[in-house]
């Protein structure tokens, strides 16, 4: 299931035609509020940026509350954590091919 969702967001990225952009999961934890200010530029949103700093910080991981955080909630750890180092593995496995393209330095 999760190869089918990565091929289909592929492909429904590869056919929008509107503005758009490709958006890293590591590169938005790492620094979130740099890769939102990104997202809004690349796709030329206004924004204010102390506005967009405020949401930053009080949505980031960190500041979301425990009860508010876990499987079927809306905030939730990534997949790597919820699987089995060998579910990992096998999902690692047959996505491969899937992610060199948004991650073609893995």
């Amino acid at each position: 299931m999760y190869r089918w969702g990565v091929e289909s967001a592929g492909l429904a990225y590869d056919a929008h035609e509107a503005p758009k952009v490709l958006v890293s999961y590591e590169e938005l934890r790492a620094d979130t509020l740099s890769e939102m200010k990104r997202i809004y530029t690349a796709l030329e949103i206004p924004v204010d940026k102390a506005e967009l700093a405020r949401s930053v910080e009080k949505h980031s991981w960190e500041n979301v509350s425990e009860e508010e955080k876990g499987q079927s909630k809306f905030y939730r750890r990534g997949w790597r954590e919820d699987l089995t180092p060998t579910q990992v593995e096998v999902v690692e496995r047959t996505t491969a091919s899937l992610l060199e393209r948004p991650y073609p330095e893995a």
